[in-house]
């Protein structure tokens, strides 16, 4: 069954997204395509593949609220864009 993880680059996200990882390979044996023997080797490839989830968010797959209009953030946001 295929996980949902969550985005995210908070450490809580992250170790969230571990722990279903390991829990689905306990489950059905495997994770993705792979078949890790042990429970060592599962949790291995759990912290890689969440690590580069967090990663993607980092790098502005996913971009933050605009500031409200008004505030001094959204004039400082407004005159660093001219």
């Amino acid at each position: 069954m295929p996980m949902k993880l969550k985005k995210g680059g908070s450490q809580a996200v992250v170790s969230e997204n571990i722990r279903e990882i390991v829990h689905d390979w306990e489950r059905d044996g495997t994770i993705g395509n792979s078949h890790p023997e042990t429970k060592q080797q599962a949790t291995k490839q759990a912290v890689a593949i969440a690590l580069g989830e967090a990663r993607k968010t980092a790098r502005g797959r996913t971009k933050p609220k605009a500031p409200p209009k008004g505030t001094p953030s959204a004039a400082k946001e407004k005159a660093r864009r001219k």
